[in-house]
Parts: C-alpha cells; sequence; structure tokens
C-alpha cells in the first residue's frame, strides 16, 4: 500500500510538470535532462519576451530623426496606455521596462534582461545571470542554471511551520529544504527524465500535488514515504 502511495506521489509530481505555464517549451530526454530542460525553459521564456518587444517596437522600426519621434509620441500618447498601460518602455531605442498584462520585461537595446510574471505564484527569470526566483506568499526558492549543472542556492519556507506536530520545527534550515528539493528530484528521476529541479519547486513552495508532504518526507526519512 505504501509503495502505491509513493507511486501515486510521484505520478502527481510528474503531472504537475506538465502543467508548467503555456510559455515554457516541452522537455526533451537529454544526457543531463535537468540541465537541458532548463535550457529549453528559459529558451522559451527569451523568446516569449523577444515577441513581446518585437509587437511594441513595429511602431517605430525603420524610423529615424523626425519620423522617429513622431513614432514615439504617437506610442506615448495612444498605444501605450491601449496595449502596455504603465510601461516605461522606449520602443525606438527597445530600452525600458514593458508591461504586457501580468508580465514584466525589462530591456536594453531591444535585448530582454529579465521576465516577471506577477501573480500568486510570483516568478522572475534573470535571462543574463541565468537565474529563476519563486515567490510565494513570504516563501522563496532561488535556483542557479548552469551549463553543467543546476543547483539551489537558497529556499525559504516560512509557511512550513503550520504542518502537524510530526512535521519538522519551522526553524528548519536553508540547508534541509535545499536537501529535500534535491532528494525529490533524484528520486523521480530514474522515472521521470525530464523533471526539472524548477518543477520540483514550483511543486514544494506552491504545495500542488502534496509538494510539501513530500518535502518533510524528503526531510524527515529520506523518501516520499515514512516507516
Amino acid at each position: 500500500m505504501k509503495r502505491t502511495a509513493c507511486h501515486k506521489k510521484l505520478i502527481n509530481l510528474a503531472a504537475a510538470a506538465a502543467a508548467l505555464v503555456a510559455c515554457l517549451a516541452s522537455l526533451a530526454t537529454a544526457e543531463v535532462p535537468d540541465t537541458n530542460s532548463y535550457w529549453k525553459n528559459l529558451a522559451s521564456v527569451e523568446k516569449l519576451a523577444k515577441r513581446h518587444l518585437d509587437e511594441a517596437g513595429q511602431s517605430c522600426r525603420g524610423r529615424s530623426g523626425i519620423e522617429a519621434e513622431k513614432a514615439l509620441k504617437k506610442w506615448t500618447s495612444s498605444l501605450q496606455s491601449l496595449k502596455y498601460p504603465g510601461s516605461d518602455f522606449n520602443p525606438c531605442s527597445g530600452t525600458g521596462t514593458l508591461l504586457a498584462g501580468s508580465i514584466s520585461i525589462n530591456a536594453s537595446n531591444g535585448r530582454p534582461l529579465k521576465l516577471i510574471e506577477r501573480g500568486d505564484l510570483h516568478t522572475e527569470w534573470d535571462l543574463r545571470a541565468r537565474t529563476v526566483k519563486l515567490w510565494y506568499g513570504g516563501d522563496l526558492i532561488f535556483l542557479s542554471i548552469k551549463p553543467i549543472s543546476a543547483s539551489v542556492l537558497n529556499a525559504s519556507l516560512a509557511s512550513f511551520g503550520s504542518q502537524p506536530q510530526s512535521a519538522p520545527p519551522a526553524d528548519i534550515s536553508e540547508a534541509q529544504v535545499v536537501k529535500g528539493l534535491e532528494a525529490i528530484w533524484h528520486s523521480a528521476r530514474d522515472l521521470y527524465p525530464n523533471h526539472s529541479l524548477y518543477d520540483v519547486a514550483r511543486q514544494v513552495i506552491t504545495g500542488k500535488d502534496e509538494g510539501r508532504e513530500l518535502l518533510r518526507d524528503f526531510i524527515r526519512c529520506g523518501k516520499s514515504i515514512c516507516d
């Protein structure tokens, strides 16, 4: 029965990965699945950012001098307020902050530097530093992506203390959270090679599909079902 419950949790873990935001590309099996899935995610986020920047810059494309000034005035007086309200963005230079719905894009010379998606889960992709920050309530998980590895730099789960007495104490260390996240990812890696540490972090920080329960188990006993 415990095996069945464990298998069910891992299936839920895989299902959570499939439910990534629509802008992310589907993951493909690779020799180093976690690292490569991060690059796919980053590439998709960067592509989304560039698409928004290109659309916003259409009014200035190919214009210079007086024509560019006219285009900029038109952008400021109408297009910005209608389609990108609150933006501090110059479509002619491609520099500033473009607000498109729940997405905020910081750009310089037409190049996206950072994409932030606001919501209950606040996600910040730094396209230059290759990092992603996940905020949920008072919690933060910060992941760093490198060409040959992916690691959790820090994690804080402030609301983790509101759990049954069998759970770890409220002041569990950052190192324990990091170790638990990595243990969950490694345990599911053989069954679900496309599942990245980023997917696990999303599930744990939001508590989706028993993410917090999985983390508690792995901190307490190193597996998803404790004896």
